[in-house]
């Protein structure tokens, strides 16, 4: 946690990839920057409307973005991690000029994966991309998250 000494708040780094990006989640958080994430794959399958991401040894940009802990616990109800749907874990990142760091992201849990049968052979594009050009505020402001 990163001690924001202007508010007296902790802020916790969150990665944004699928509907935390499209939706707007990220909008008057502080620190927002695009990051690699890596050992990980997202994936889109048909007939979903949100992404999921998979311990693999790809990788692909998404948000970094700080929130306080009042925020968290929002993200958290949406990602549903009390009802057992994603948890939250911490994750290496590479922002800017290939600087290390870490962040939370939300992976499905087992019991998601097995259940809606999620593989990386569901998507070997990265079909999310296509959601995200779709949004021209986030393409003017993020060029590289299609990249």
């Amino acid at each position: 946690m990163i001690d924001n000494n202007s508010t007296g708040f902790k802020l916790i780094s969150i990665i944004g990839y699928g509907t935390f990006i499209t939706q707007n989640l990220w909008k008057g958080k502080k620190n927002v920057e695009v990051c690699t994430v890596k050992n990980y794959t997202r994936i889109y399958p048909k007939n979903s409307w949100f992404p999921y991401v998979l311990q693999s040894k790809g990788s692909f940009k998404a948000l970094k973005f700080d929130v306080n802990e009042e925020e968290l616990e929002t993200l958290d109800q949406i990602e549903g991690v009390k009802e057992g749907l994603f948890e939250r874990v911490k994750t290496p990142i590479y922002l800017k000029n290939n600087i290390k760091s870490s962040a939370f992201i939300y992976i499905p849990t087992d019991k998601i994966i097995k259940s809606q049968k999620l593989s990386q052979k569901l998507d070997e594009i990265d079909r999310w991309k296509e959601e995200i050009s779709k949004c021209a505020e986030i393409i003017k402001e993020f060029p590289e998250l299609l990249t």
